[in-house]
């Protein structure tokens, strides 16, 4: 059977194009509109690959980077959930080494797609998912950018650092560094921020060493490996460890207690480790992980919820909703 880039490639259109005279978008021109159902009746495409689930069941495609992070299984799992208890199929597609515009096309060919629920840390400011008016409903869930124009699911991360710092100045610890994620993702730099206005509090109330908390703020990338760098490279230098490390995601602590380890640093007697996220590998670590919790989970099925409101038609309370987390106190910190 002909698909929506078949049809894309004979017409000399783009799939946007296509989708949208399938979808019978009234913002066509009529040349091409007539260039495009010429050319799919052709190749003998006999019905829209895409179709929106106004009502009853349909399909969630969700868009997720690599599926090797257990945070994005979280998601997936909330997903599932919904999707499974209101019958609605569900595919999902990774970015890892693809472009995005090939995973966007493919799953805008599945079959009654209702809509997209997006995870995708590489989407810069300046980029939209879909650019075309009759786009399937979206909704991003936690790495959404400044200038995104869609619906989005995130947690508080700049209040959740904020109190991972506080709780670490209040154990004693008063030469605290922090293991970012990436610069270019609004939720790794509000955790930025949430640390840093902790910090710069503690200074002013003689709670913390008075420093430049540029050379505390160490670069990650929400990858263990990244955390396990990070110490280790410092170590290897000769550099003197802080008292304390909050990394700004659970993966990167991971890394980060491995380096110590393998150093001969005990934890949290030598140095302490705060992670963020409480994923479920976080209690099993040695020791323990202190960690900031996020209803992972809860963040996918909210945004399932939210994604078919919009493809049923009905308008959302709010576009932007934010989740409180939860310090959990365990034995590394």
């Amino acid at each position: 059977m002909a698909t929506v880039r078949d049809i894309a490639r004979a017409a000399g259109v783009s799939p946007a194009t296509v989708s949208r005279v399938l979808n019978g978008h009234p913002h066509v021109a009529e040349e091409l509109r007539e260039r495009v159902t010429r050319v799919a009746g052709e190749l003998g495409y006999t019905g829209a690959a895409r179709r929106r689930a106004r009502t009853g069941t349909g399909v969630v495609a969700l868009i997720v980077p690599h599926v090797s992070s257990p945070f994005y299984c979280e998601v997936l799992a909330g997903v599932e959930r919904e999707a499974y208890q209101n019958e609605y199929g569900l595919v999902f597609y990774t970015t890892d080494g693809r472009s995005h515009d090939n995973v966007i096309e493919r799953a805008l060919e599945t079959p009654q797609l209702a809509g997209l629920v997006v995870i995708t840390p590489r989407w810069r400011e300046d980029e939209q998912l879909l650019d075309h008016p009759e786009a399937p409903p979206v909704v991003v869930v936690d790495h959404r950018n400044a200038g995104s124009p869609y619906p989005h699911v995130v947690v508080d991360n700049l209040r959740g650092a904020y109190r991972a710092a506080q709780y670490l100045l209040a154990k004693g610890y008063d030469d605290i560094a922090m293991i970012r994620g990436p610069e270019n993702i609004q939720s790794s730099m509000d955790r930025v921020r949430g640390f840093m206005l902790a910090m710069h509090e503690a200074f002013a109330a003689g709670l913390a060493r008075a420093r430049d908390l540029s050379d505390r703020i160490w670069p990650g990338d929400f990858e263990q490996r990244s955390g396990y760098e990070a110490v280790a490279g410092r170590l290897a230098a000769g550099e003197p460890m802080p008292r304390a490390i909050f990394c700004a995601n659970d993966l990167m602590a991971l890394g980060a207690v491995a380096a110590l380890h393998e150093a001969g640093l005990r934890v949290p007697d030598d140095v302490a480790v705060m992670g963020f996220d409480d994923l479920p590998l976080a209690a099993a670590a040695v020791p323990p992980l202190t960690t900031v919790r996020q209803p992972v989970a809860e963040m996918g099925a909210i945004a399932f919820r939210m994604v078919t409101r919009l493809a049923a038609g009905q308008t959302l309370e709010t576009e932007r909703i934010v989740l409180d987390t939860e310090l959990v106190v365990r034995r590394s910190a």
